[in-house]
């Protein structure tokens, strides 16, 4: 058995960063190696802002949609010591929508106004204070369950249709931020849970996720359900000195010919499952994918041509896959240790 330790989970931590910046306390240490780099873009912009003594700041997301969504709204909202934000990214960032946020911020009185092309980055916002009342979404599906995460982060009340684990995500970790503003534990991620899940369908062997447990934050835990019946086994074990999950493959079980899934509450495993299937030679029908195409990349044609166009998801999938990756720098984005890991478990399995 190969142990594996999982980074933490991106959404948990950036959500709180963003807490810890609107109250006034220490933003958490990003120092340890295995941060994914989302955390520390927006750790170092906020430290930015924090810093800034008025004027003009200029803030790149890279290609980081949480920071731009989150960061539009904290931005918008300072009022203590207005400033003025340019906000940017990539060239993929100014492909990735933004304007049902910047909409809905509009609503509290927001002062955010676009630098190119109408509903993309980039964005100039001048902060101001806004009118705590209740916001209403276009009736259009949202684009991003973020865009709600991120004004429901700074306080605004959102009345909207929209279902999602991320969304009571966010209301849950605002809720306990509330009660108690100690440091907690951040949880491991299941959604880099995905490629070891992945790996164990095609390969066998076993694999121990260090640490990992059972999550009321993360809905990505639905990941060991999806991997079921591609035949990978999900064990729990929650002992003194050892607690995680042991991943198996279940030899009893029967692929599908066909294997329906909707995606519309974890588009982040699409790329680990998508390519799984094809591998074994399962017919994936899958649904709820309509919000792949906003993603680090169009996540429907990447996994169709087999190319990462700079996805670290698309990446790690890939690879586990053991399938051309065409760049490996962007794991970093969410899995810094992924390369290190992955060729352990491949060593480990050469050996057997």
């Amino acid at each position: 058995m190969v142990t594996v330790s999982l980074p933490i989970s991106k959404s948990i931590a950036n959500r709180r960063l963003i807490l810890q910046a609107l109250h006034g306390d220490p933003l958490m240490g990003v120092s340890d190696a295995s941060f994914p780099e989302d955390v520390r873009v927006i750790h170092n912009a906020l430290r930015a802002i924090l810093t800034a003594d008025g004027g003009t700041l200029a803030l790149d997301t890279g290609n980081c949609g949480t920071a731009m969504r989150f960061l539009t709204a904290y931005c918008a909202q300072l009022s203590n010591r207005p400033m003025t934000f340019v906000l940017d990214g990539d060239e993929r960032m100014r492909q990735r929508p933004i304007g049902q946020e910047v909409e809905m911020l509009r609503q509290a009185g927001a002062d955010i106004g676009y630098l190119g092309e109408e509903g993309f980055p980039p964005l100039r916002i001048i902060s101001r204070k806004l009118k705590k009342q209740k916001i209403h979404s276009d009736g259009e599906p949202l684009l991003s369950s973020q865009f709600v995460s991120a004004l429901l982060l700074i306080g605004l009340e959102v009345e909207t249709d929209e279902q999602s684990p991320y969304i009571s995500m966010t209301r849950r970790i605002i809720g306990r931020y509330g009660c108690s503003r100690s440091c907690d534990t951040i949880e491991r991620d299941w959604s880099s849970a995905a490629f070891w899940y992945e790996w164990v369908a095609l390969h066998g062997g076993e694999i121990f996720l260090e640490d990992l447990q059972p999550s009321v934050l993360q809905g990505d835990e639905c990941v060991k359900n999806l991997f079921a019946p591609l035949g990978v086994k999900t064990a729990f074990v929650s002992e003194p000195q050892l607690k995680g999950v042991v991943l198996t493959q279940d030899q009893s079980v029967r692929l599908p010919d066909n294997y329906a899934v909707d995606f519309s509450a974890c588009p982040d495993l699409y790329p680990a499952v998508a390519l799984a299937c094809e591998r074994l030679g399962v017919c994936l029908q899958a649904a709820g994918t309509e919000r792949l195409g906003w993603k680090e990349s169009d996540r429907l044609q990447a996994v169709g041509r087999h190319l990462t166009c700079h996805d670290h998801r698309m990446a790690m999938a890939l690879m586990a896959a053991d399938m051309d990756c065409d760049d490996k720098e962007c794991i970093g984005k969410s899995y810094p240790m992924f390369l290190s890991q992955l060729q352990k478990v491949r060593d480990k399995s050469e050996s057997i």
